[in-house]
């Protein structure tokens, strides 16, 4: 009875999101990114029902025996939802927001012509009331040169013995005072390189489209209330129009003896993948804060492991193996 009840609520609400994408132009992943999206205004008492359909979705995903009190008042209660939902988009107000970035995606290239345009004109108003005017050249009066007096001529030279030039001091030379070098030049420090990651002991690979950097790896403790890894990074979505999900395939190494060993292989058929997930699709040129998060059920959670990286001894090493936009279709990698 509890999987039927809980089919039931999930029907009508994939039926609400369809009808807030055709009738609505919403977008989103869930119920409640849809109701938020929405190029109309949804009334405030049909808004507040359907987030309350939202939330009984949530708990009858989440919760195990999940059960209706009267599964025949909550279909009728449902389909009167969808059908004030049809009737109020005819008397909706469109909202000014999501209609402004229809225009500026559809003619998006228009209006960066226009804003060139613009800017460039500006800049050359502003270099022409800024620009001096023509300096003309300074008038030199000129005098006539005077003559040069003419020379005597040179007396001829007397005959004498040819002179010895005496050569210079050798204590000149000793006196002269040395240059002595800097020492706190010639000592000069080499210029200091930061690191690129926050730690050296997580190595993360994705693709070029996207930038990832590490914040930090630690064991914390997880929503269910055990023992987990968490692996804070910042993600910069630069060459995707969206991204939603990333997904890992994690390799773990210990380096307590010194050398690598591998402990946990994703090859492995009990090696789970990890996921990044956005709460929000991310658009190009957009960055979010996220936890790199993995199952319940996975070997990350055994005590063993949770021992490995509370020491520091450890290696982690994530490669990105499939990404998904918002509707949850594959990127290219």
């Amino acid at each position: 009875m509890s999987d039927k009840d809980r089919e039931r609520v999930n029907d009508v609400c994939r039926r609400i999101e369809r009808t807030l994408q055709r009738d609505w132009g919403s977008t989103g992943s869930s119920l409640s990114e849809r109701l938020g999206t929405t190029r109309y205004v949804v009334p405030p008492e049909l808004h507040k029902r359907i987030l309350y359909l939202h939330g009984l979705q949530e708990q009858a995903i989440s919760e195990e025996g999940f059960r209706l009190k009267s599964p025949a008042d909550f279909e009728a209660k449902c389909q009167r939802v969808l059908d004030e939902l049809a009737a109020a988009r005819r008397t909706a107000a469109r909202r000014l927001r999501p209609w402004l970035g229809d225009v500026m995606r559809r003619y998006r290239l228009v209006v960066l012509v226009a804003v060139l345009a613009l800017l460039v004109a500006i800049g050359g108003t502003v270099y022409m009331m800024l620009e001096p005017g023509p300096q003309l050249p300074p008038v030199v009066a000129t005098s006539p040169k005077p003559r040069p007096a003419p020379k005597p001529p040179a007396p001829k030279p007397a005959a004498s013995a040819p002179a010895v030039q005496a050569p210079a001091p050798a204590a000149s030379a000793a006196s002269a005072p040395a240059t002595v070098p800097d020492p706190a030049a010639a000592a000069a420090p080499a210029p200091v390189i930061a690191s690129a990651t926050a730690d050296s002991r997580v190595r993360i690979d994705v693709p070029q489209q996207v930038v990832m950097t590490l914040r930090r790896a630690e064991v914390v403790k997880g929503a269910s209330g055990a023992d987990e890894i968490a692996v804070i990074v910042d993600v910069q979505n630069i060459g995707y129009a969206s991204l939603s999900r990333i997904t890992f395939d994690v390799a773990l190494y210990d380096t307590r003896t010194g050398r690598p060993l591998l402990l946990i292989n994703p090859a492995t058929p009990d090696a789970v993948p990890w996921y990044a997930f956005m709460r929000q699709s991310l658009r190009r040129g957009q960055g979010v804060e996220v936890r790199l998060s993995y199952a319940p059920s996975s070997p990350w959670s055994s005590q063993q492991v949770l021992d490995l990286v509370n020491s520091g001894r450890y290696q982690l090493h994530l490669k990105a193996v499939s990404l998904a936009d918002g509707d949850n279709r594959a990127l290219p990698m």
